[in-house]
């Protein structure tokens, strides 16, 4: 069985999965830490600014991430925040549904969901992350993304109020 971790910056999935995978004896696989290794060791922040802020090729490379990794067995997959999306021609993002397909055919989903305010706080400043957008607030691209992460997911959590061990345990004791 694989678990897959979705949701949006911030909200927690890298922590959890690191408690889950010492609670299920599982590895964590980052599609972000593999795209950067893909990448050759460039951040996605800098491959971002080095493709003029568009994200239709770092977008490609997550669709060639989850084709590999659909043959994984027994891991935990700590998602990207936008691995449901994709970007049309003119950068416009959009729900993926062939991403969500080839996630779902390998994984059972785990969606964690928090207060935007508490996200767009946690995430507004992090030079870590890249921008998103140079129309958009992160704040415009959340509350619109949101929806997706709930219809994507097997189980959805609400974590507000909650450590990452004590997410870790309520996925435990769901699957």
């Amino acid at each position: 069985m694989n678990i897959a971790l979705i949701g949006p910056r911030g909200v927690g999935k890298s922590k959890v999965s690191r408690k889950l995978s010492k609670t299920l004896n599982m590895p964590v696989i980052s599609t972000d830490m593999i795209a950067v290794y893909e990448l050759g060791g460039i951040s996605i922040p800098d491959q971002i600014k080095k493709d003029n802020g568009k994200w239709n090729n770092f977008r490609k490379l997550e669709i060639q991430i989850l084709e590999n990794l659909s043959k994984s067995k027994n891991i935990i997959l700590d998602c990207g925040g936008g691995i449901l999306f994709d970007v049309d021609r003119d950068g416009r993002e959009f729900y993926s549904e062939k991403k969500v397909k080839l996630l779902k055919s390998f994984c059972t989903v785990f969606g964690l969901s928090h207060n935007t305010e508490y996200l767009v706080e946690k995430v507004i400043n992090d030079p870590g992350r890249p921008v998103l957008s140079d129309i958009n607030s992160y704040r415009e691209i959340l509350e619109r993304r949101l929806p997706f992460y709930q219809m994507a997911s097997d189980f959805y959590i609400p974590v507000e109020g909650l450590d990452p061990k004590d997410i870790a345990k309520k996925i435990s004791e769901l699957i």
